[in-house]
Formats: structure tokens, sequence, C-alpha cells
């Protein structure tokens, strides 16, 4: 009996299943019947575009990431140099946000962070990939890690920003540079640190120099390893090594969003407002600025550069990463203003307990515990200090950073372990987000 009965459904359910789809492929006219969720079989006069937009009325919820038109522009865009050509810094410009901790010390940044810059006007959203220094030769799994970061990073991108300065620092992995060129991805090139022009001495400026005292009979490994001292042989010296970039632009990040250079790139991103007009503002044209032939680029142009595709993210979103995580950087980057040389890059800060305040606490303090791990004891005894005032003076500027990014009172109680050789653990790199 029962396996009658489930014949039965069967073939009730098939010659259903026919009948509906003889009515939605050969019917010329519109069906009076109601389907589930207020849907009609498809006809003639039923474009798919008015079922597109009855799934939108049934299925609206706060908060949820809205259609764009049909010229909304998305895309990755991945910045990508060498260690301390303050890629950090420019990331912060362009979004107009302190979001990546920055510091004059060159492997500051860890993991690849994500950026969002969203503009309803230009109808784009661009989402930044800040990257850690490119390293030639990873001394151990966590530089190895951060190196992953980077070619994930140059794999997933729409766009490559490199980055390097005046004095042309390349990027040292030859073969991430040989990749760079072989790829057909959009390429711009930033100058950064323009502002050091005026600080160096120019008397050998015509002898020629090399970066990491390379430089042999290849032509190609002379160029990119040569050493500039000017803006202007900067740009020419960047345009014979990637002569695809749609532009080459000096800037000073560390001047903040509203750097001539900084909102040229802005612009050209976006597609507008006006970028001849952004590019004119960085006052005379330098020559290999442009590709050969082109003397700006206009709006019409600049759009083309970010993909055309949905948003990914929310209109509000900054970023993905939470507050616990960028807790961890400030600390992780106070270390690396009140310590040594060499001993910063021993620490891995790793948050215990992020709590914020209810409504209805007295006190509305966001208190944090976070524990300082390093290798050795001896690293312990110097993060400590003579009676732990080296770790009260790391707590005392870490939660004053923490209170501005914040934005509220925070109580802050920092611990110190040792975690024995972490940086060559490949389990605990895993669980520290280093390696996947």
């Amino acid at each position: 009996l029962f396996i009658a009965l489930l014949l039965s459904l069967c073939t009730d359910v098939f010659a259903f299943g026919n009948s509906f789809q003889k009515n939605r492929v050969l019917s010329s006219q519109p069906s009076s019947t109601t389907k589930p969720w207020g849907l009609r079989a498809k006809t003639a006069d039923n474009d798919p575009s008015d079922v597109v937009k009855n799934l939108e009325d049934k299925f609206h919820y706060e908060g949820r990431i809205l259609p764009p038109d049909d010229d909304f522009r998305c895309g990755f865009v991945s910045l990508i140099g060498a260690a301390n050509m303050g890629k950090s810094t420019l990331l912060n410009a362009l979004l107009e946000e302190t979001l990546c901790t920055t510091t004059n010390r060159p492997q500051t940044t860890r993991h690849s962070i994500l950026g969002i810059l969203h503009s309803d006007k230009q109808k784009c959203q661009i989402c930044f990939q800040d990257t850690p220094g490119v390293i030639e030769d990873p001394a151990y799994k966590l530089q190895e890690g951060m190196m992953e970061a980077v070619q994930g990073a140059f794999r997933d991108s729409d766009i490559i920003l490199v980055i390097t300065d005046m004095f042309s620092t390349p990027i040292p992995d030859d073969e991430l540079f040989g990749k760079l060129n072989l790829s057909d991805k959009k390429k711009i090139v930033v100058v950064n640190k323009i502002d050091l022009a005026e600080k160096i001495n120019l008397e050998n400026q015509h002898q020629v120099q090399y970066h990491n005292s390379k430089g042999d009979d290849d032509e190609d490994v002379e160029q990119l390893y040569r050493r500039t001292v000017s803006v202007e042989d900067a740009v020419q010296n960047w345009r014979m090594l990637v002569p695809d970039a749609l532009a080459i632009i000096p800037m000073t990040a560390s001047n903040g969003p509203e750097d001539a250079g900084v909102v040229a790139l802005r612009s050209l991103l976006l597609g507008g407002d006006d970028v001849p007009k952004a590019f004119r503002d960085l006052g005379r044209p330098i020559p290999g600025m442009f590709q050969p032939g082109v003397k700006f680029i206009n709006n019409d142009e600049a759009a083309l550069i970010i993909p055309d595709g949905p948003p990914l993210y929310d209109p509000d979103t900054l970023t993905d990463r939470n507050e616990r995580f960028f807790a961890s950087e400030i600390i992780r980057a106070t270390l690396f203003t009140k310590l040594g040389k060499e001993l910063p890059y021993c620490c891995e800060v790793r948050i215990d307990q992020f709590k914020e305040p209810t409504p209805n606490d007295k006190k509305q303090v966001i208190r944090i515990n976070a524990t300082i791990c390093v290798e050795r004891d001896s690293q312990k005894g110097i993060v400590v200090g003579k009676g732990g005032v080296k770790i009260k003076d790391v707590g005392m500027e870490a939660r004053e950073k923490l209170e501005e990014f914040l934005q509220e009172k925070v109580h802050l109680e920092l611990n110190v372990k040792v975690d024995k050789n972490w940086r060559r653990d490949e389990k605990k790199l895993k669980a520290y987000g280093y390696l996947k």
C-alpha cells in the first residue's frame, strides 16, 4: 500500500511538472494563476525584471545590500611593494580613516588588511588590500605566511598598486616582479615619499648607484636595482620597468588625504569628479607619468579601470576585520615604538578578552585583556622591564591609542608569556591566523 501511494504521488508530481513546463514555454497569454511567493509562470508579457523586482520586494530586510545600477563598478586593488614604502600610510590616506597601524619600522604589517572605499556619487566600491612588505628570502615560517598573504592579494586583485619611493626601491622578489610584468592586470605605480627630495645630497646624483649592491651586465637587472635621487628620474625609471602602467603618480602619503598625489590616485580609481584637474594639481607634467602618446586620462577612461560589478559590502563598511584584531595591531605597533630594534619582531599579541560595557553599567569602559607572546625568557624580561616599568609604559601608550581608535574609555591589562619559537611553529601560526 505504501509503495502504491508513493508511486501515485510521484505520478502526480511528474504530471504537474509537465503541465507547468508546457504552460511556461508555450503559453502566449499571461496566466491568471498565481504561483507561490506571488510569482507567475514566464510568458511573453512577463519580463524577467518583474520577477527580480518581485523577489526584491519579498526578501527585503534591514542591512541588506540592494542591487546597484547597471553601471556600478566594484573591484579589488592590492598594494604591493618592499617593506617600509608607506603602503599602510597610503591606504589610510585613501580611505581618509586611520585603519592600519603605522610606524617608521619595516614589517609592521603582518596580515593582509581589507579597506573599503565606497562612493555613491561615482557608483563605485573599491576593496583595497594592504599587504606585508615583500621579503625576497623568508627566514622562518612567519615570514613565509606573510608572503603567502602577498601572493594571495596579487592573485585575487583586479588592479595592482606598486608602491615605491623616490629612490626607486624595487620589489625585492625578482620572481614576483616578473609575474607583475607578465600579468595582464591593470597596474599603477606610486612613487611615495617625494618630500625626501629636499633632504638628500644631490652632489653625487650623476654617479649610478644600486640597491643592495646589485648591478651587473644584465641591463634589466641594472634598471631594476638602479637607485634614483629625483622624482623625475624615478618616474622615468619606473616607466621603463613597468611600461604598461596606466599612471605613475608621485606623492607624499604621510601628508594625509589632501596630498595632491593621494587626491589624484583616489580620483583616478573612482573615475571622477574631475580626473584631469586632479593631475594638473600635481604641478608640471613629468615625462613618463602616462603611457606614450597619452597626455592625460579623462573621467570616462578612468571609469574603465575598476570593473563593472555589484558592491560586495554595505556602503558603511570600512573593513572586514573586527575590533579585537585592531586592538591587537595597536598594541603590537606600540611595542615597535617602545622596544629595541629586533625585539618587536619576536612579539605576538593575542586578545584574551574584549568586553564592551552594557547600557546598565555605571562605568562605560571597554575592558581588554591581552597577552604579549615572546620566544625566550630573556625577551620576557626586557618587555616587562625592571620593576614592570617597561610594560607599564607600553600599556599607557597603547591605551591612549585604543581610546582614540575606539572612541571609548578603555581599561587595558597586559600579560607577557614565553611561547617558544612561535614564529617557526606551523601549528601556532595557523592558530594565530598567519597560515591557512
